[in-house]
């Protein structure tokens, strides 16, 4: 019977010229280093491609613990109540205590209302005076998780102390989770917060936020808030 005859293909004739050719050698020595390069080509960029993802999460949540928004991450946030939470503590029996606390946790630095200025931008709320009854005892700035405040220590008549905090943020979660609740205090609406023994007050003004810390009640909260919408 005759031989059946082996049909042609192009892969059949290529792998022939492969075999004869003078190049079919340098030929499959050059392919395979490009599958070599393609091969090391696609491992590096998805390690880059990992190493951009990495990236991408840090700036996303910030190296000190902000969203680019400006916003606080959860973990800060929760450390910032704590301390605050000491903070407000110390105040009623030690508030000088709790000021070198808060001083030395903040890179707080004590100034004038010139010193304020240049540090922060604008004169502090408590240099154009307090109401009677209350003097100012020191004004320093404080660089928080949530800003860079002003902090204004006031005496009242009889030596107990109000804390007011002069801030760019709206944010309440200073407090934790303490009870909090909404009032108009003068001519502005107030979060106020139950600190057992005082309260705390935060309202809008101007461009920034005021809070008041040690305050004793909603009158007191009042009478502040009429007297630095007028200075």
């Amino acid at each position: 019977m005759p031989t059946a005859v082996e049909p042609v293909t192009l892969s059949r004739r290529f792998s022939v010229w492969i075999r004869e050719s003078p190049y079919g050698a340098g030929l499959v020595s050059m392919a395979a280093s490009v599958l070599v390069l393609l091969g090391a080509g696609l491992w590096y960029g998805g390690g880059n491609n990992h190493n951009m993802a990495s990236s991408g999460a840090m700036a996303t949540h910030g190296t000190d613990g902000h969203s680019p928004d400006g916003e606080m991450s959860a973990e800060h946030m929760v450390e910032f109540a704590g301390v605050m939470d000491e903070y407000l503590q110390k105040l009623p029996s030690d508030p000088d205590a709790a000021e070198r606390m808060l001083l030395t946790k903040y890179d707080g630095e004590k100034v004038d209302a010139d010193g304020a200025v240049k540090l922060v931008g604008y004169r502090p709320i408590v240099s154009g005076g307090l109401p009677e009854g209350y003097s100012l005892a020191s004004t320093s700035v404080l660089k928080m998780p949530c800003c860079t405040c002003v902090k204004a220590v006031c005496k009242r008549n009889d030596g107990s102390t109000l804390v007011l905090f002069e801030h760019d943020d709206e944010e309440t979660a200073w407090f934790g989770d303490r009870r909090q609740s909404m009032a108009t205090c003068g001519d502005k609406d107030c979060c106020l917060v139950d600190l057992d023994s005082s309260i705390a007050a935060t309202w809008k003004q101007g461009t920034r936020s005021v809070t008041a810390v040690g305050v004793r009640d909603q009158d007191e909260v009042a009478k502040l808030v009429t007297w630095l919408d007028k200075s």
